[in-house]
């Protein structure tokens, strides 16, 4: 059993709690935001990723956003229904499909950012510019740490 082979360290927990808890918080506040715009945050997050660049595979898409093929289509599906996004597939393998952001999606993303900045900086109000810079370097130690030893990924340039 767990708690027979290794000491509960209940400082690691609160900070799994409290990380947990702002997730949560910051995620609700940025939601009830894009809702105005009648966007998701998952929706907003493909937009983030095609907006620098001239297109992206599903494949590309799933993998920068952490999620399944399946999760990725769905998106695409509606983006591109709302007509924020295009599909095109790859004139040298048919299998491979890319999505990219219409002019209307260029725009929302023009339009949106200010907002959603606006909306991330409110949330980090009572945070120092040092204290900011001291909290990213502490998460991204903690990304790339579960990175390499639970999911075998190598340390490469995170894309957002």
């Amino acid at each position: 059993m767990f708690y027979m082979t290794q000491r509960v360290q209940w400082g690691d927990i609160l900070i799994w709690v409290r990380v947990a808890t702002t997730f949560n918080l910051m995620y609700q506040e940025i939601k009830k935001e894009l809702s105005k715009e009648n966007l998701t945050i998952p929706q907003l997050e493909i937009i983030g990723c095609l907006a620098p660049s001239r297109g992206l595979s599903l494949n590309e898409l799933a993998n920068r956003l952490l999620v399944t093929g399946g999760n990725v289509t769905g998106l695409i599906d509606r983006l591109e229904r709302d007509g924020y996004v295009l599909r095109e597939r790859n004139e040298k393998d048919r299998r491979i499909i890319h999505a990219k952001l219409t002019p209307k999606g260029k725009e929302i993303w023009q339009m949106i950012m200010p907002h959603y900045q606006a909306c991330i900086a409110r949330l980090l109000v009572g945070l120092t510019v040092e204290e900011k810079k001291e909290l990213s370097r502490f998460l991204k130690k903690v990304i790339l740490h579960i990175r390499k030893k639970d999911t075998g990924w190598r340390e490469k340039e995170d894309p957002r």
